[in-house]
């Protein structure tokens, strides 16, 4: 594959991209190649090591035993809204880093990110935003019983109907237990496991790489689609490559959820070298449906249909999330001279009409976006809370925060994958 050159300055290209079949573990294999972290934890210039802190550090040991030897600044900054987290890292100082980052985005004092994290911290002052709200686990976990009870009935009356809602209701699950994942260790976030999804490896392929780097060349739900789905706007991007992304991309959805099962179990036996009792999670549903069905096979059968219904909604659900529309940054694409880590998320995601005014929809179908990306550890509930703040920063630095609708984003992906012009693309704002 041809190394791209990224239009962010200062972003090179990483050396985890083309590795382990665009695994989360090739992910941060690379990363500790380029990073220069020397086997601790870097954060900006200065290395720290935190093998003694993994027992205690709240958000679980997997966080931090993960990205051992890479350059955690982005996850640190993003995953902390409170001070404390920095006033505790000079315990754990081991000395300077020798190498520059590979990452230019910064997080000054006087910059959008910071700002708006000052004002996060006062309107959340009321909530207990470490813990999920009882509204999202009503929410979840009322998904999660519909999808048992639903597969049940599968398994009974074989119905290409029930066959379909099962295959939804299964779709809000996953997508409401990635607002877990994003969390502290908690048994919901394996309501994602259900769908063949890791939450271990999304942890990495979503929290670390698309959450910190969206719509870039570090992006791996940019990455790992390619060739197949063309979302950059690559000046070589031939017309018939732009033809292949639009005629493969809806069969392709039929089988992301089977693709990223192959890709889960290879991680873990070959990668990982380890399986855990996550990994047990998705065989739960056919196994329920074994009672149920007049015999295993059958009941196989009608898993992995509903796992083929659930494939096809949840890839078109986030496909057209947020991220692929012409107006909206792609690397490729003019960048802003501005490398604050929140202007660079928010070039890179539009907001929606009617699913970002609904909890439900915002669970269900990756709502609030933006917020979402600049506080990827809050609850959704919670992130109503921070909407003045957000609105206030936004006016501040210029930023418009005009929503698109569902509709707009749906032809927009179809618009991207044709553009191979790069475009002047930020939300207005200091450029």
């Amino acid at each position: 594959m041809v190394e791209l050159k990224s239009s962010v300055p200062g972003l090179v290209y990483p050396s985890g991209r083309n590795a382990f079949l665009g695994t989360s573990f090739g992910f941060l294999e690379g990363r500790r190649k380029d990073d220069g972290a020397e086997g601790f934890w870097r954060i900006n210039d200065c290395l720290y090591d935190l093998e003694d802190f993994v027992k205690n550090h709240p958000g679980g040991t997997e966080w931090i035993t993960m990205t051992k030897g890479t350059d955690i600044t982005e996850a640190f900054e993003v995953h902390h809204l409170s001070d404390k987290a920095e006033r505790l890292l000079p315990k754990f100082f081991v000395r300077k880093a020798v190498t520059p980052r590979s990452i230019p985005f910064t997080f000054e004092p006087n910059g959008f990110y910071r700002k708006f994290k000052m004002r996060v911290r006062e309107a959340l002052k009321n909530v207990d935003y470490h813990k999920p709200s009882t509204r999202s686990k009503l929410i979840a976990d009322s998904l999660f019983l519909l999808t048992i009870l639903s597969a049940v009935t599968v398994a009974v009356f074989k119905s290409w109907p029930l066959i379909i809602i099962s295959g939804l209701f299964l779709t809000w699950t996953a997508v409401a237990g990635h607002n877990f994942f994003h969390m502290r260790d908690n048994f919901r976030m394996w309501y994602f496991d259900l769908s063949l999804m890791s939450s271990k490896e999304w942890r990495v392929s979503h929290g670390l790489s698309h959450h910190l780097y969206a719509n870039t060349l570090w992006d791996m739900e940019i990455y790992v689609i390619e060739p197949f789905i063309e979302f950059l706007p690559k000046t070589g991007k031939r017309t018939i490559h732009r033809l292949f992304s639009l005629v493969v991309h809806v069969p392709l959805y039929f089988f992301t959820l089977f693709g990223n099962g192959i890709k889960r179990y290879y991680s873990s036996y070959a990668l990982w070298k380890k399986f855990e009792v996550r990994d047990l999670v998705p065989f739960s549903i056919p196994v329920l449906m074994c009672f149920f069905a007049s015999s295993a096979f059958e009941a196989v059968k009608l898993w992995l249909c509903i796992i083929i219904v659930s494939s096809l909604v949840f890839s078109f659900i986030g496909f057209t999330a947020a991220h692929h529309h012409p107006e909206i940054f792609h690397d490729g694409d003019v960048y802003r001279k501005d490398l604050d880590w929140a202007l660079m998320q928010l070039d890179a995601v539009r907001d929606r009409n009617v699913v970002d005014d609904s909890l439900f929809l915002v669970l269900t179908y990756f709502g609030s976006h933006a917020l979402h990306h600049l506080l990827p550890t809050v609850d959704h509930a919670y992130l109503e809370l921070c909407i003045p703040a957000f609105n206030e920063t936004c006016r501040e630095f210029g930023v418009h925060t005009e929503r698109l609708s569902q509709w707009e984003l749906i032809k927009g992906q179809y618009k991207q994958m044709m553009r191979n012009e790069p475009r002047i693309n930020y939300r207005g704002g200091q450029n």
